[in-house]
């Protein structure tokens, strides 16, 4: 539960002037391009809150690893008579810091001194230990969790996107780099960087620039291979099934790259039945939803599963473990034919 010493980092960086680090500030979470982006604006922030100019402030930084109590305590109760009236520390990777010194921090945490701000970089801060509660009274806690890949990194792409590279990027086409791309943010933001190198002025990045223009081409392939096999169209899903193993990638790996799309595809067919079974209407929609579909996609994979039909549905898991096992030494056939067949698997419709 949030205090008023807690805060999100992107409720901070948005508004870091409601809540100005001191005392202890721990900088917390998994996701390290937010830890870096808030370690990066801090300095800013408290100069400015300060009256001083933003780059007033130069932080002593240390790795919390090799670090001893004595050196950093000296750097924050040092003062320069005609330095700026506050000491900034930061220790990156403190939990060894935390771990050798825990008692002396809680101590000092408990009543840190006035003009100097010790910032403690973690991967994790857990909320049941008695330093966490110290700077939770007497500090500052901002938390840098993942964000959540179908609703919170989609909008994250589409403000930076605006706010920090001049660009507007379609909902669907956010949601479409974080389905390519990953979930890592410092990479989505490289990403990000380089689209705006493509983008025509006032004219919003779509899907097809996304698709163009982001990951890898073998990324990139696999994708649009996916989109021909649900589609119907066998003969460009042969074709670009044929440039990603004649490039050198591994059948097992186009499988498993594949694999995703339609296993949810196939969870999909299984709640719809079982909807059935249980005498409710079925909501194709929110079976897609359900099954891990990001809401920008769902009118599209909602008529691929239509055209897919739901007996070759009902097959998808089958037919992929039995792939899986002959890609794996099972059968005597060439990998590339075993994945050419499975393809044509769902190009033929079903018979009746």
């Amino acid at each position: 539960m949030a205090t008023e010493n807690q805060i999100s980092a992107l409720d901070w960086l948005a508004h870091p002037e409601k809540l100005v680090p001191k005392g202890v500030c721990a900088v917390f979470g998994e996701e390290s391009f937010l830890r870096r982006t808030v370690l990066a604006k801090i300095p800013s922030v408290v100069a400015q809150s300060l009256q001083e100019k933003p780059d007033a402030l130069a932080p002593a930084e240390f790795n919390g690893s090799v670090v001893p109590w004595k050196e950093v305590v000296e750097e924050l109760t040092t003062f320069s008579l005609f330095g700026p009236p506050c000491r900034l520390v930061i220790l990156n990777n403190a939990e060894d810091f935390i771990t050798k010194n825990r008692e002396l921090l809680e101590k000092y945490a408990a009543d840190p001194v006035e003009m100097g701000i010790l910032v403690l970089e973690l991967k994790s801060f857990p909320t049941n230990t008695r330093l966490f509660k110290l700077v939770e009274g007497n500090g500052t806690l901002i938390s840098c969790k993942p964000l959540n890949e179908k609703g919170e990194l989609p909008a994250w792409v589409c403000e930076t996107a605006k706010k920090k590279y001049k660009f507007t990027i379609q909902p669907s086409a956010a949601a479409l780099l974080v389905s390519q791309i990953g979930t890592e943010m410092g990479i989505l933001d490289q990403e990000l960087s380089k689209l705006a190198l493509t983008v025509e002025k006032d004219e919003p990045v779509t899907e097809v620039q996304v698709r163009q223009n982001s990951g890898s081409w073998r990324t990139q392939t696999v994708w649009t291979l996916v989109d021909c096999i649900l589609d119907g169209r066998a003969k460009e899903a042969l074709q670009y099934l044929g440039q990603l193993l004649d490039s050198g990638e591994a059948p097992i790996a186009v499988l498993a790259q594949i694999s995703s799309s339609l296993r949810r595809l196939a969870t999909a067919v299984r709640l719809i039945e079982e909807d059935e079974r249980m005498g409710r209407r079925p909501d194709l929609n929110a079976a897609l939803t359900t099954a891990g579909v990001n809401r920008f996609f769902l009118q599209k994979t909602a008529a691929q599963l239509k055209r897919l039909g739901r007996e070759r549905g009902r097959k998808l898991l089958p037919w992929l473990v039995e792939l899986d096992f002959h890609l794996k030494g099972e059968s005597a056939m060439p990998d590339r034919l075993l994945l050419e067949r499975f393809i044509l698997r769902l190009m033929v419709p079903a018979k009746k």
